[in-house]
């Protein structure tokens, strides 16, 4: 007998793949940072296999992003201010990044949309309304059905039609991110096997792929979802939407944009927008949950040149999530691209607080930045203004 066994024969293997099941849940940390992007993207809900599908099976959905905490955000001519960064802002900012005393300035505009995308997004918008008109008339009639006197029916008044719903900020993914790349590969990964069992006259080593690739969809559709940014409704005239953030270790970021960017990127909440809600969400995770578990003992039952193909399989997938956490950013999947236009004025290092304040303050011409986020005073503002003109404090 050799050092190490070689022959793969059925009934004279001495290798055991009963750890095969093992390998199919190992992988949730790599697999949670990239949550939220994979659980977004279209190529999402299609069977394949998947490292850790299990954690994606989650009862108690987020209703946001995560936010950036430790950060004060201003709006320099309201005086509105904000103890967090909303995620799709951090996208743009990467705000943890920066070092201290760091100096930055943008200037963020919508971005037109192609007539195509503004015709779909009318067309949901209408959806909606029409549904939210139903609801509104059948509560209406409803609540003047039960009344018991004129007095409540009078005072339910006549039905009015709800407004028309804003159309939806939408954040799309990039097509060409590495994670639909990982994510295609693992689909052809899973067909390849399936093909070779085919070859091989498996069919527990079938069943076992099948219930695990329609296991990873459930799970993801599960928790599919879709980025709703806050948007402007009121069609008034406003002050321009201009902020300022400044970061715990001193660096400052001043961005010149309107109201309405300024309300969904910095003032407004990020929301996540479930596909499946309800019973729908509930059935997939427990038809998930039920289908990984029989997808580990088939596999653990097929023959022992399909689990070792699987086995393969799960390590170059985990190697592959693993090293997308790890050279990439899960910012990186998300094309912001598509709805702004994002131009950085000015990049600079500082050496102390106060010269990194003397550029916000020449940024925002002496707006009453300090005053509010504590940074400084207006009085000192103005001074510095009227004796460094375009210069830097000494």
């Amino acid at each position: 007998m050799g050092w190490f066994p070689l022959n793969v024969e059925e009934g004279e293997v001495s290798w055991r793949f009963d750890i095969v099941g093992l390998l199919a849940v190992v992988g949730g940390s790599t697999i949670e940072k990239h949550a939220q992007a994979i659980t977004a993207s279209h190529f999402g809900s299609f069977p394949r296999l998947m490292p850790a599908p299990e954690t994606m099976l989650d009862t108690d959905r987020p209703s946001r992003l995560p936010a950036v905490k430790d950060v004060t955000v201003v709006s320099v001519k309201s005086g509105n201010q904000f103890n967090e960064l909303n995620y799709f802002t951090n996208v743009i900012h990467d705000i943890e990044s920066l070092p201290a005393f760091h100096f930055q300035s943008f200037r963020i505009s919508h971005r037109p949309l192609p007539e195509k995308e503004v015709k779909k997004q009318k067309e949901e918008q209408t959806k909606e309304w029409e549904k939210a008109m139903e609801k509104a008339r059948k509560a209406h009639n409803k609540a003047v059905k039960e009344t018991k006197n004129d007095v409540e029916r009078k005072a339910l008044g006549e039905y009015k039609d709800p407004p028309m719903p804003p159309l939806k900020a939408i954040i799309p993914l990039y097509p060409d991110c590495v994670l639909n790349f990982v994510t295609l590969a693992s689909i052809c990964i899973t067909i390849a096997l399936a093909i070779w069992s085919g070859v091989q006259h498996d069919a527990v080593a079938l069943l076992g792929l099948g219930t695990m690739a329609l296991s990873t969809s459930m799970a993801c559709m599960s928790a599919q979802w879709r980025p709703r940014l806050t948007t402007r409704t009121a069609a008034g005239q406003v002050v321009a939407g201009d902020v300022v953030i400044r970061t715990r270790s001193g660096a400052f970021v001043s961005v010149k944009c309107s109201e309405e960017v300024a309300r969904e990127l910095y003032a407004g909440t990020e929301t996540c927008e479930y596909v499946y809600n309800g019973r729908y969400h509930q059935v997939l995770l427990a038809t998930s949950t039920v289908l990984l578990m029989a997808a580990i003992i088939f596999l653990s039952n097929c023959g022992w040149k399909i689990q070792i193909a699987v086995g393969l399989a799960y390590i170059i997938l985990n190697l592959a999530y693993w090293a997308m956490a790890l050279l990439t950013d899960p910012h990186e999947a998300w094309n912001m691209e598509h709805r702004y236009e994002v131009d950085l004025l000015e990049k600079k290092d500082n050496e102390n607080y106060t010269q990194v304040l003397w550029d916000v303050i020449r940024t925002t011409w002496g707006d009453s930045l300090g005053q509010k986020d504590g940074s400084g005073t207006r009085d000192k503002e103005l001074e510095w203004m009227a004796e460094g003109g375009e210069g830097e404090c000494s």
